[in-house]
């Protein structure tokens, strides 16, 4: 017997149910707001009390004794806001290798200091090919972007959720450890395929690209010269490396990055955080409440300007070889210049570092091949994860 279609009440409330939580409290804002009138500017007055709406951080000056992931704000009295900015490459064509449940390895990490006294903000980024030790992995090194299958592995009893919660844990505790144990407060991972999304949403962004970007088979992605990109040419340029390193496209990204901020800002889309999260189809992971991100994105509508921002990659260089547990792979590795470092740390938070012995790759030697190779992430092994 034929079934009768949903009608528009059904199919609407199929709809709200598959929304994920964030998703679902944007609604209600947007809803609210709309319905409100002048009670919403009130409601926005509150969002400009920075303190009130993060008031889970203590803007007191502690000292650097914890490394716990939720110890208070330690820069010297300064009100900074630290949020770790990741992007997972979540393409078809490596979904279908991973293992299932896995989100992949990380594309872009950034750490955005936001200074709510002064509107500065200080955008850093850790090249993803880093060798670092891994958190909470004991003295195990590898490359900084596959921080979250770590600890995605560590525990296959658990539920997925869980166990993806545990992956963006060691990633977030990576970097960490990498900025000197400065607390990360926030993080906020989406898939790249979000990005794109986003910029189309907003109808692309003005940036005046430096040279043709080509595809690895010298097909012309993006023509040199100002013009304006849409989600996807974006995508490609900010994805771009042949020809230069890892490093060189952080420092890409960063710029193109603070452009599309000033063009949101411009046309004042900053404000419509509920209506982008609603209208983004792919999964954003975050323990931002949606009032902070609308908090955060109204204070930088209002007060930061794209001359205020600063950014910074780490500085260091190539080298081939092993590492430790892992002779027999040759691999490319990004050695973090550590006396850099920890003059950067320094800098932006105030932090005194210690740099460590300079870190090295192994000679790499041949093995007889492992009796069990479950543990090595099918489709997204080292030797694949500098692939744009």
């Amino acid at each position: 017997m034929k079934q009768d279609k949903p009608n528009i009440f059904q199919r609407l409330l199929q709809w709200i149910r598959g929304l994920s939580k964030l998703k679902l409290t944007a609604l209600i804002v947007v809803i609210v707001l709309l319905c409100m009138g002048s009670a919403g500017a009130l409601y926005l007055r509150r969002l400009s009390n920075m303190d009130k709406v993060f008031k889970d951080i203590d803007w007191g000056n502690q000292g650097n004794n914890n490394d716990n992931l939720d110890m208070d704000s330690i820069f010297e009295g300064r009100k900074i806001i630290n949020i770790a900015l990741l992007g997972h490459d979540g393409s078809d064509a490596r979904s279908k290798t991973r293992k299932k449940g896995y989100i992949g390895l990380v594309d872009t990490i950034m750490v955005a200091a936001i200074n709510l006294n002064t509107a500065e903000v200080d955008l850093v980024s850790i090249p993803r090919d880093s060798l670092v030790t891994i958190y909470n992995q004991g003295s195990y090194k590898d490359k900084i972007n596959s921080a979250n299958y770590w600890g995605w592995l560590k525990d296959k009893n658990l539920p997925m959720e869980e166990r993806v919660a545990a992956g963006i844990r060691t990633q977030i505790g990576t970097i960490s450890s990498v900025l000197g144990n400065t607390p990360i407060h926030y993080y906020f991972a989406v898939n790249l395929d979000s990005v794109e999304e986003l910029i189309d949403i907003v109808g692309g962004v003005h940036y005046d690209v430096p040279k043709d970007v080509y595809s690895l088979r010298g097909q012309l992605l993006v023509e040199k010269g100002y013009q304006k990109l849409n989600g996807r040419k974006f995508m490609y340029y900010a994805r771009d490396r042949l020809g230069s390193s890892d490093a060189v496209r952080a420092g890409n990204q960063q710029e193109i990055l603070i452009s599309a901020f000033n063009e949101f800002k411009k046309a004042k889309t900053l404000v419509q955080a509920p209506k982008m999260l609603l209208t983004m189809n792919n999964e954003v992971k975050t323990n931002l409440s949606l009032e902070q991100i609308m908090a955060l994105a109204l204070f930088a509508s209002k007060e930061i300007n794209a001359k205020d921002i600063r950014n910074y990659v780490l500085e260091g260089h190539y080298a081939s070889g092993g590492i430790p547990g892992r002779v027999d792979e040759k691999n490319d590795y990004f050695l973090l210049d550590h006396p850099k470092r920890v003059k950067l740390i320094k800098e932006i938070w105030g932090i005194d570092v210690e740099p460590g012995p300079p870190d090295k790759v192994l000679k790499v030697i041949t093995l007889d091949p492992p009796a069990d190779e479950s543990d090595i992430p099918s489709g997204d092994s080292n030797d694949k994860s500098s692939e744009p």
